[in-house]
């Protein structure tokens, strides 16, 4: 569950400007605030079905979009090489085989941007 919730919030950071505010502001309450639909749909006058429905429908289009564009992915492959790049970068004697593995991460990371 908290692997969801990771996802959907990551997923709304790079794409929610493309939701309606009304879908944002559910996804910040459900899964930011930690409101169950019920509350939710105290607050906003309407019944948990419709708060539900729209929870569904905008995680779809978060994946989607990222289907389509593929930034999140791209982002968690950079994070991960550039801990790569850290680890290998820190503490250790710079040699050639440490020279040439932080030469092939960043041709790495150079194509992804």
């Amino acid at each position: 569950m908290l692997e969801k919730i990771s996802r959907v919030v990551l997923l709304k950071d790079f794409y929610g400007p493309l939701l309606t505010e009304k879908q944002q502001n559910v996804l910040n309450l459900h899964y930011e605030n930690d409101l169950s639909l019920s509350e939710i749909a105290d607050d906003m006058n309407t019944s948990r079905q419709a708060v539900y429905d729209m929870v569904k429908k905008a995680e779809s289009l978060l994946e989607q979009y990222e289907q389509k564009l593929g930034l999140v992915e791209r982002f968690q492959i950079m994070r991960e090489r550039l801990n790569e790049l850290s680890s290998l970068l820190e503490g250790t004697e710079v040699n050639q085989r440490t020279v040439s593995q932080s030469v092939e991460i960043l041709r790495e990371l150079s194509r992804l941007l």
